[in-house]
């Protein structure tokens, strides 16, 4: 028996349902009930679904790091390198799963980065480091303390509060940790950070008259003070009427606490106390670091979250907490940035986006088709994105930046099957059929086209899916947004809407029927006048059409290989915000940094004024340290390296209808009126959220570092001489300056050692 073709199918179909085919389509065409509970299950079920997702800023990344470091207080670079950071890539470049090894020795610290292979446990490649540093002979040095070997995890962050005051550096610490147990004390919040803030410290000064006066030494000092300030157990005495514990609690906290610790007590009562040969300061750690909030001093307060965590509920109750909260006198707390705004913004979007196409769709279908057919395929819009919920958690798909950008992106694409099938539909009813059998014929006679128009669609975002690294971590959510959100516009198209387009006659009414007519009619005059005779042409003269298909072809290559289409591999990002980074020679005066940043700080209020006062919000500087990238992107850092060699200033903007350049042109601006430090190894201005980092970056290695830093100086050398390029920088430090003593002959012959 011949086989009967598509369009004899859908003809049989008309004539009678019941010669209509087995299958899901047909099932759900004669069964309104089944076709209503499966929309109100993918509509209910989605929103519920939704309210189970968490909200991040971005997709957590794994960054497959463990580090290894190992402190060497007093040790220079090259003791570093030979004792710490050459040993321990000998000891680990051989474990299996560990793709590079990156070493960084600098003064008194070495540290060793070890980058992981693709699909690596990072938890046992770690204790296999650990391992491998225990096998170790003699290490680590004498004088080094233990390695420190971590897992890396980014945590992200969620919103940085400023803590701004003009009062002592004591009375603003206090006021900052009532900030931090206030922000505790919220349900949803768990981390929470200090930048810029000098640890405490208890320093005992030693007068050296005194000690002579005494016979003491610094060693009979630092034993007295470190017996006579801990906690000790002493074990428990059973008796009859119980047990009882037995402790020393003699840990001390405050600064006038140790002063009564006893240096030496005497057969005649007198006792000599620590006191009375030091002066015990209760204070901070003396380190050269300043942190200021235009033009005050300053402490940050950094909230993060970790993966199961909501973003969104945390920066809610952040607010509302702040929106009450009564800071101590003479000081002052704001929002420094709040990286909950850029989400916000994108989800606003998609819901503007969301009704924006709803409408339009509705709108362009009502003026040409029945109103029962727009509303229902307008509805395919709705029903795909929430039913596509159903799956994202199943899927590891959270509310993120990459996420909302992925339904962006799907948004004008999930309602085209619809049109296709609904049209279809109608245009089967318009030819005598109708109820179910025209339903069903309308369904099935497109479904083929519409199947592989959105497999197709899915197969062009399917290969991100292998993507491997930070950027595959990043953009894995695109391909599964994508496919779920098409996969269930499949599920509308050809289940849902077919039931609810086969019962029932036109909705629409005067005026409206009568402008459906003629604007139907004028797209059909259209087609059948202009269009159809355009596509028989192009048929008979095919030749020309591949002629000219070929054409537009190398013309687009053209214009890729001339650079009149550039092509970036990753964009960068404008942000809200400027940064300035400060480096000069390692061992250079605090002074000399304090007054380059200050000269950074002056250039950027000379740029908000030269273009009209409004453009910057607010002006940070941090001098002797360098504040983490933070919540820029995946993987910002939090940390705060502190080195008083370091500047680093940044520039919270306006929104753009108060400031009338955008953040490039800001920046390029602030980098003219400052101008050229003199005596700076390094300064770097960014002016992006984040982004592939330089744009051409060469790595150099060499055994001699003469060598090495003679190619270093040449490369940069023939960089200059490009026009165009500017930023051109490298990671050479020359340390700190020192003096080499060696003993003459004659101190050998005095008896005098090295040590």
């Amino acid at each position: 028996m011949a086989e009967t073709t598509q369009d004899e199918r859908a003809a049989a179909l008309r004539r009678s349902p019941s010669l209509a085919a087995p299958g899901l389509v047909p099932y759900f065409a004669h069964n309104p009930v089944a076709a209503n509970l499966l929309m109100t299950l993918m509509l209910a079920g989605g929103l519920l679904a939704s309210r189970q997702l968490t909200s991040q800023l971005f997709p957590t990344v794994d960054p497959g790091v463990v580090t290894v470091s190992v402190p060497y207080p007093g040790a220079t670079p090259t003791e570093v390198e030979e004792g710490i950071t050459r040993r321990v890539e000998e000891a680990v470049f051989g474990i299996d799963g560990v793709d590079r090894v990156v070493s960084s020795a600098t003064e008194n610290v070495g540290t060793v980065t070890i980058e992981l292979k693709d699909f690596v446990d990072d938890k046992r490649v770690r204790d296999d480091v650990e391992a491998a540093l225990d096998r170790l002979a003699d290490f680590p040095p004498e004088d080094a303390e233990e390695p420190n070997v971590v897992a890396t995890e980014l945590v992200s962050d969620v919103m940085t509060l400023v803590v701004a005051s003009e009062l002592p550096e004591a009375e603003l610490m206090r006021g900052v940790e009532q900030v931090e147990e206030a922000l505790l004390a919220l349900p949803s919040v768990s981390l929470v950070s200090l930048l810029g803030a000098r640890d405490y410290e208890i320093s005992i000064e030693v007068r050296e008259e005194a000690l002579r006066r005494y016979g003491l030494g610094m060693a009979d000092v630092a034993a007295a003070v470190r017996l006579s300030s801990l906690n000790l157990s002493s074990g428990e005495l059973r008796t009859d009427a119980g047990d009882l514990l037995l402790r020393t609690n003699t840990k001390r906290v405050r600064g006038e606490e140790f002063e009564d610790i006893v240096l030496r007590a005497r057969p005649d009562g007198t006792i000599l106390r620590l006191g009375d040969v030091a002066t015990v300061r209760d204070g901070f750690q003396d380190v050269d670091l300043v942190n200021e909030y235009n033009g005050r001093q300053s402490i940050f307060v950094r909230v993060q979250k970790s993966e199961a965590e909501d973003v969104l509920d945390i920066a809610a109750e952040i607010k509302a907490m702040l929106a009450d909260y009564q800071p101590p006198p003479g000081i002052d707390v704001e929002i420094w940035s709040d990286g909950t705004e850029a989400l916000e913004g994108r989800l606003s979007l998609l819901l503007r986006n969301g009704v924006l196409g709803f409408a339009l769709v509705f709108l362009f279908l009502v003026v040409m088709l029945d109103l029962r057919l727009a509303m229902w395929v307008a509805m395919g819009v709705p029903i795909s994105f929430l039913g596509a919920f159903l799956f994202f958690n199943f899927f590891g798909v959270n509310i993120n930046m990459v996420s909302l950008f992925a339904l962006i992106i799907v948004l004008g694409i999930v309602v085209d099957d619809a049109v296709v099938v609904g049209e279809n539909i109608v245009a089967e009813q318009e030819r005598g059929g109708g109820g179910v059998p025209a339903a069903i014929a309308g369904a099935l006679g497109v479904r083929g086209p519409v199947t592989v128009g959105v497999l197709t669609t899915m197969a062009a975002f399917a290969p991100l899916l292998f993507v491997t690294g930070t950027f595959g971590q990043i953009l894995g959510v695109v391909p599964i947004v994508v496919i779920t959100v098409l996969a269930m516009s499949l599920v509308e198209v050809f289940f849902i809407l077919p039931a609810h387009l086969s019962h029932g006659g036109r909705w629409s009414r005067w005026p409206l029927d009568v402008l459906q007519d003629r604007v139907g009619g004028a797209v059909k005059r259209f087609r059948d006048e202009k269009l159809v005779r355009a596509i028989a042409w192009a048929v008979r003269h095919r030749f020309v059409t591949v002629l000219g298909g070929v054409a537009l072809v190398a013309t687009a290559a053209t214009l890729v290989a001339t650079n009149e289409v550039r092509f970036l591999f990753f964009p960068s990002l404008e942000a809200d915000r400027l940064r300035a980074d400060l480096d000069f020679p390692v061992g250079t005066p605090f002074p000399v940094t304090r007054a380059a940043a200050e000269r950074l700080v002056a250039a950027a209020y000379a740029t908000n004024e030269e273009v009209g006062g409004t453009s910057f919000r607010s002006v940070s500087v941090t001098v002797g340290g360098r504040p983490g990238s933070g919540g820029g992107g995946p993987g910002g850092s939090a940390r705060l390296t502190v080195a008083s060699h370091t500047a680093t200033v940044q520039v919270i903007l306006n929104q753009e209808p108060q400031r009338t350049l955008s953040a490039l042109e800001l920046e390029r601006l602030w980098r003219r009126n400052t101008g050229d430090i003199p005596g700076a190894e390094r300064l770097s201005y960014t002016a992006a959220l984040f982004g592939p980092g330089a744009d051409v970056e060469y790595e150099l290695a060499h055994q001699d570092d003469a060598t090495l830093d003679r190619a270093v100086a040449e490369l940069k050398a023939e960089y200059a001489k490009y026009p165009g390029l500017y930023g051109i920088q490298d990671s050479v430090s020359l340390g700190k300056r020192q003096y080499d003593i060696e003993l003459t002959p004659a101190g050998e012959a005095a008896g005098l050692r090295p040590f």
